[in-house]
């Protein structure tokens, strides 16, 4: 099987899980046999020794084995595909999705799945512009649904200052995924989210269930601790009970909260000490200073680092992260899985994530136990959002960091119960699987 996979988010031009996501999928895609076409942009990182082929819009084509990377410079000197304001992001979107599109429709013939990966104008416009229109079937996968990032009173949760002509744009685009052959959520939550959209553009969701499915991300296999390693590991409680939260640093994953939980988790927990890591790719110099300023008034036991990275972690990469580290938190306000919370566990961390949509599914909330403060799972803490996030959340991020650590043995258990469902579940091997299974039902 011949298979093309749109996403702006490949290798050096990863920023965060869906970037992930892509390539691990496609190594499982050329593991299985398959032919593999990524058709992707350029970015500083991914231009140097590269030969460009002359065109209305530049490109290069790079084989390996049965894996051809086909990426477009649509922007020199750009470090990242999402660099720039709302506006000039999403015109550099839409250039890449319409140059895309004219690449498979000249190309028509050759590839049997068009996979488009991503957020709004890659899964839905080029979906819509292809589907019925070229020989191969579209299968659109929705990473999350950017318009569902607001609050109450419909301001963006983000890293830019939206608008809501900008909001009703994006959400068009997000309604268009239901124009591809098969559309496949990331979580239970992204799926029903996106039948409420169907809904809004006056559609009847009803008539899409037997094409929208579910497959989610995951961790390699032998990424994944043996349960005599994470007992080792966790066998009593530390000095310094070490803290992470590993991620794409961003004002959208609510890295503040982590900062100030464990501010509170240390007034809350005066016999332990606690070293709180914030590790990842920064957005920008100035969202960093912005977090440096909390941590000017911490209490005696706390201390907090930074480690910064320019690209996405390899797997060693990230066990040097993880596997020094006792606890991850996960402190973004709407997440539709939670990627990061499968890799910290998989290396022996005790996870706490904000009570939101993809967590609790993964930690199988129905099974917890309500503390008021949030919720403790077989599998993980939830700590509860509340109306007021800005004025209650990072309390109740604090409680969940101190009840693990005063309950220190059944949080060892916790995360030997999520490693189990990882290794029956959230395996990259099975997820490849789970994809193919899909694409043979429909070609």
């Amino acid at each position: 099987m011949n298979i093309a996979i749109v996403s702006l988010q490949f290798e050096k031009t990863s920023t965060g899980g869906g970037g992930v996501h892509v390539e691990h999928v496609a190594d499982q895609f050329l593991k299985l046999g398959q032919k593999v076409f990524i058709i992707a942009i350029h970015t500083k990182k991914t231009l140097l020794g590269v030969k460009l082929i002359d065109a209305e819009v530049p490109y290069s084509i790079e084989t390996r084995g049965d894996l051809t990377v086909i990426r477009f410079l649509l922007d020199e000197g750009i470090e990242q595909p999402y660099v720039g304001t709302k506006e000039e992001e999403l015109d550099r979107i839409m250039r890449f999705a319409q140059t895309a599109i004219k690449w498979i429709k000249e190309h028509d013939g050759e590839y049997d799945i068009v996979s488009l990966q991503g957020h709004h104008i890659i899964p839905g416009y080029i979906a819509k512009e292809l589907t019925g229109k070229v020989k191969a079937k579209t299968v659109s996968y929705l990473h999350a649904l950017e318009t569902t990032y607001v609050t109450k009173d419909g301001a963006f949760v983000g890293a830019y200052e939206g608008t809501k002509e900008i909001l009703g744009r994006i959400r068009k685009w997000e309604s268009m995924c239901k124009y591809a052959d098969i559309i496949i959520g990331n979580s239970p939550m992204v799926n029903e989210d996106f039948k409420e959209i169907i809904a809004e553009s006056g559609d009847d969701p009803e008539k899409y269930d037997s094409k929208i499915k579910l497959i989610v991300s995951g961790c390699n296999e032998r990424f994944i601790m043996t349960d005599d390693e994470v007992e080792r590991k966790l066998k009593t409680k530390p000095e310094v009970i070490k803290l992470v939260t590993f991620c794409r640093i961003d004002p959208s994953k609510g890295i503040d909260y982590s900062i100030k939980g464990a501010k509170e988790a240390a007034r809350l927990s005066t016999c332990n000490k606690f070293c709180l890591t914030i590790a990842g790719i920064p957005s920008s110099d100035g969202y960093i200073e912005q977090l440096k300023s909390e941590i000017k008034d911490v209490p005696e036991n706390l201390e907090v680092k930074f480690r910064l990275f320019s690209a996405i972690s390899p797997l060693e990469e990230k066990k040097s992260v993880l596997d020094e580290d006792h606890m991850y938190i996960l402190p973004t306000l709407k997440e539709p899985f939670g990627m990061s919370l499968i890799e910290a566990s998989a290396r022996g961390n005790m996870a706490i994530s904000a009570d939101t949509n993809g967590p609790r599914y993964m930690f199988d909330i129905d099974s917890g136990i309500d503390e008021g403060w949030g919720v403790v799972t077989p599998r993980g803490i939830l700590a509860r959002i509340t109306d007021d996030p800005p004025e209650n959340f990072a309390q109740n991020v604090g409680k969940a960091i101190a009840y693990a650590a005063d309950n220190w043995p059944q949080s060892v258990k916790r995360v030997l119960a999520f490693n189990d469902k990882i290794r029956h579940a959230w395996t990259w091997e099975s997820i490849g699987q789970q994809y193919l299974d899909l694409f043979r039902s429909i070609v």
